[in-house]
């Protein structure tokens, strides 16, 4: 394991971000029939998830660790995988993901349902 990884924040952090994501994943799946009140609930942990991915990103950027800037690249990978434009810097995806988010909710809201 790299020192970037040795950290305990650095684990903290993972770990956070790993729960956050089992979470929304498990949502995600059962999305058609949750309430409207889940549903907002979900937006809400999904808002969270990408604003600490955010931070991790730019903790990421700053360390020349071989290890870190694996996992910066895998997680501009992942966000093109959501969705994101693959030209565009990290964190203007970050943001293009959360205006996403934003929209989906306003979308709900306006239903609804």
């Amino acid at each position: 394991m790299s020192e970037f990884f040795k950290s305990e924040m650095v684990r903290g952090d993972l770990q956070q971000i790993m729960e956050l994501q089992r979470y929304c994943f498990q949502s995600a799946s059962a999305f058609p029939v949750l309430s409207k009140e889940k549903k907002l609930e979900y937006f809400d942990v999904l808002e969270s998830l990408i604003e600490k991915q955010k931070i991790f990103n730019a903790r990421l950027s700053l360390s020349d660790d071989p290890e870190a800037v694996d996992m910066l690249n895998s997680m501009k990978q992942a966000a093109v995988m959501l969705g994101a434009n693959p030209s565009d810097n990290i964190n203007v995806m970050f943001d293009s993901l959360l205006n996403k988010v934003l929209d989906m909710r306003n979308k709900l809201n306006e239903e609804g349902a």
